[in-house]
C-alpha cells in the first residue's frame, strides 16, 4: 500500500472521487425534499440523503445563487445553515398533501379574480385590460372548490424549524 505522498495525481483524484461518491450516497435514514429556486428556475433535488450533502447544497444556494427550501423528517435540522426555509414534516405523504392543500387555498381566489377581471375587461381602459385570457376556466375553479371541500385533512402540517447557532448552546 502506497502512502499518500507516493500516490500520483491520477490516483489521488480517483480516491477523492470515490470518497465523494460514498459521502453523496450515504443514507442517514431520513428523507430530504429540497426545493431549489435559482435565477427564475425551480426544481426539486432528490439526491440528498444526509445532512452533510444537504448542508453543501444549502451553502451552494445561500441567497446569492438561489434559495433552498428543505422539507425533512429529520428531527435535528436546527443546526442547518440555510437562507431558505427548513421545515419538519413527518412523512412524504404529509408533505404532498400539505402542498396540494396550500395550492388549492391559494389558487381558487387568484383564479376567481383573474376570471372576473377578464369578464369585466370591456369596462376597463384599454391600457389596463388583461392581455391574455385566464389560464383556469370556471369549470376548473368549480373542480378546485369541490376538491378543497372534500380534501382529506388528516395530514400533519409542516412545522418551520428555527436555526440554533452554536453560541446559543454555551
Amino acid at each position: 500500500m502506497k502512502t499518500k505522498e507516493e500516490l500520483t495525481i491520477h490516483e489521488l483524484v480517483k480516491l477523492r472521487n470515490e470518497i465523494d461518491s460514498r459521502i453523496q450516497d450515504y443514507k442517514d435514514g431520513y428523507f430530504y425534499i429540497c426545493n431549489v429556486r435559482s435565477y427564475g428556475r425551480n426544481w426539486r433535488d432528490n439526491h440528498i440523503h444526509n445532512t452533510y450533502t444537504l448542508q453543501e447544497l444549502c451553502y451552494q444556494y445561500n441567497g446569492d445563487e438561489g434559495i433552498v427550501d428543505v422539507y425533512s423528517n429529520n428531527p435535528d435540522l436546527s443546526k442547518i445553515d440555510n437562507y431558505g426555509s427548513v421545515i419538519f414534516v413527518p412523512t412524504v405523504e404529509d408533505y404532498e398533501a400539505s402542498k396540494k392543500y396550500d395550492f388549492l387555498v391559494r389558487i381558487i381566489p387568484e383564479a376567481e379574480e383573474t376570471l372576473a377581471e377578464w369578464g369585466n375587461r370591456e369596462n376597463i381602459p384599454f391600457q389596463y385590460r388583461p392581455k391574455f385570457s385566464p389560464f383556469y376556466t370556471q369549470e376548473d375553479i368549480d373542480r378546485f372548490k369541490l376538491e378543497l371541500e372534500n380534501f382529506d385533512m388528516s395530514f400533519v402540517a409542516p412545522v418551520r424549524v428555527e436555526r440554533i447557532y452554536e453560541e446559543e448552546h454555551e
